[in-house]
């Protein structure tokens, strides 16, 4: 299912595309906060130096400037690390939200980042964009994923958020993958278990599958990359015959994908068979600083302990 051979970080896919996009449509610009390199947008700046602005260690006067541009009828992008950028909450919610202004904004270095330690780790950022008016909010998985989604919110004249791992990930679609602003997509399909996750630790449980299925024990897999708008009832159509539910998901549950698969359960008139429902997440703490393999490991986000949570609590060795 996985081609390694196209592994890649997604902030790499990002700048790539996003030169390539800028070819193609000459009202794009970018807004960099000192963070070119670590974002990937250097060579945007290199091939479109008129298009390109650098504001410094000033996410909240780039945004600004990002408003402006909007408003002028430009496509400006900017981008930062997610929890630096979404840490600027007052200046998106005035300038951006309130006034609907399609500013788009990506926000790098969502999850186990590395390294770069717990001020540095987006954690929280989707829980802040989600709750925002008119903004749509979107978390790719792979590199072609990342690309259909930066081809759509460049098009769409509503302010967006993207969340982009720095993780170095396989392909999971084939060339023909069309993605459907909202509707979450059934990786591997099973009536009775399932996983539900989103952006690179897609893979992880991919591989948890795999380890299950040794076991003889069939997981399906739902990928929720259309965080807002989102689709109730297409996730109640694949939840409605399941019993057991792993989230899994590098972020704090609340407003972040744990709330909109209660939430399909809690607005659906439905009758689910649901047994078991659980929930992997960052509540109630901070990454810390490592290889984001470690973290991973050291907070149960690897795909053996994924797997063993499925088996051991959901008692499917009875």
């Amino acid at each position: 299912m996985i081609n390694n051979a196209k592994k890649k970080a997604l902030r790499n896919v990002f700048g790539e595309h996003l030169v390539y996009l800028g070819k193609k449509n000459k009202k794009i610009c970018v807004i960099s906060c000192d963070l070119k390199s670590a974002t990937k947008t250097s060579n945007f700046f290199k091939v479109f130096p008129k298009r390109s602005f650098e504001v410094g260690i000033a996410e909240a006067n780039g945004l600004g400037v990002a408003t402006g541009l909007a408003l002028k009828g430009f496509i400006p992008i900017i981008s930062s690390f997610g929890t630096f950028i979404t840490g600027k909450f007052l200046e998106i919610r005035t300038s951006i939200s309130y006034n609907n202004v399609p500013v788009k904004i990506i926000g790098t270095h969502g999850g186990f980042i590395g390294k770069d330690g717990a001020t540095q780790s987006g954690t929280q950022d989707l829980s802040l964009m989600m709750s925002l008016p008119n903004f749509e909010v979107f978390q790719p998985c792979s590199p072609l994923e990342t690309e259909k989604i930066l081809d759509y919110v460049i098009k769409s004249n509503k302010p967006s958020y993207v969340r982009i791992c720095r993780n170095s990930v396989g392909e999971v679609y084939a060339k023909n993958f069309k993605f459907i602003p909202g509707k979450p997509k059934e990786l591997i399909k099973s009536k009775i278990n399932t996983i539900i996750s989103s952006g690179p630790l897609i893979f992880n449980c991919i591989d948890a599958i795999s380890h299950l299925s040794k076991k003889k024990i069939k997981v399906g897999l739902i990928n929720i990359n259309s965080i807002k708008p989102f689709d109730y009832e297409a996730l109640r159509q694949m939840l409605k015959s399941k019993k057991n539910i792993l989230i899994v998901e590098d972020h704090v549950s609340h407003g972040g994908i744990s709330s909109l698969v209660y939430e399909t359960i809690a607005k659906s008139k439905s009758k689910f068979k649901i047994l078991n429902i659980k929930s992997l997440n960052l509540d109630g703490k901070f990454s810390e600083s490592g290889n984001p393999s470690d973290l991973e490991k050291f907070n149960g986000f690897d795909s053996k302990n994924i797997a063993k949570i499925f088996y051991e609590k959901f008692n499917l060795a009875k």
